[in-house]
């Protein structure tokens, strides 16, 4: 029978108990039912992942006993930045779903010219916190130790860019193809939304360093190419 798996915050380490938050112990008590010394997985980036056992539960309240660490953190294979531009609806959150379960790193929503979507200051706290949520299910589903970081939205032109970086725009016109090698462990892989990229916003692309690369004839969503993306790049250099 497969365990459930639970991230949980704060410091895991064998033979101590950990009382639960309240809306992860209403997660464990009404969805997952789980009772009395029923077992399941709880993990987090920085001490990895244990065998724990339901030693007090209530309506409100879960207390778990870790038994065992089953798996330590481990550095991953490639580090991949994901620069993902803003999109309507739910495509950013199923985006954002994928690109965890395919294992990258970092994701950093950026503000494009023909992107319409323009977060109000007071939105933007709640939008990360509503990302991390899907970040963390999306990493007890498919098995991943490591949260990946959510930065902040941030106009593509001001996104933090690591110096060293292999850099890849994803532009259906691009001249280039993905390489047959990495220069180093560090990605950096940018995305446009719904309605692409700007011919100023390719020239600052090119400027900065980025390969336009086009992944093949087709014209992919704005949800779909993260997941090709990954895929081929995973596949080609990392661990998949």
């Amino acid at each position: 029978m497969r365990l459930s798996r639970v991230h949980i915050d704060g410091l895991l380490e064998s033979g101590t108990t950990v009382s639960l938050a309240k809306d992860i112990s209403h997660y464990l008590n009404n969805v997952l039912r789980l009772r009395l010394d029923d077992r399941l997985l709880v993990f987090n980036s920085e001490q990895g992942e244990f065998l724990a056992r339901v030693s007090e539960a209530s309506k409100k309240s879960v207390e778990l006993e870790l038994l065992e660490l089953r798996r330590s953190p481990q550095p991953p294979t490639l580090s991949i930045n994901l620069l993902l531009g803003l999109s309507r609806g739910d495509r950013m959150d199923f985006a954002i779903q994928k690109s965890t379960e395919l294992g990258v790193t970092e994701i950093t929503p950026v503000y494009t010219e023909h992107g319409e979507v323009r977060l109000k200051p007071d939105r933007v706290e709640k939008k990360l916190q509503h990302w991390r949520k899907i970040a963390i299910s999306a990493c007890e589903q498919c098995g991943r130790l490591e949260i990946p970081t959510l930065h902040r939205p941030v106009p593509l032109t001001e996104a933090a860019l690591a110096s060293n970086a292999n850099k890849w725009m994803l532009e259906p016109g691009g001249s280039d193809s993905l390489p047959q090698a990495v220069t180093d462990s560090h990605i950096e892989v940018l995305i446009g939304p719904e309605g692409g990229f700007s011919t100023t916003e390719i020239d600052w692309a090119r400027t900065t360093g980025f390969k336009i690369v086009a992944l093949g004839s087709r014209i992919l969503r704005t949800e779909t190419a993260p997941i090709a993306a990954l895929a081929i790049i995973q596949h080609k250099f990392g661990d998949m």
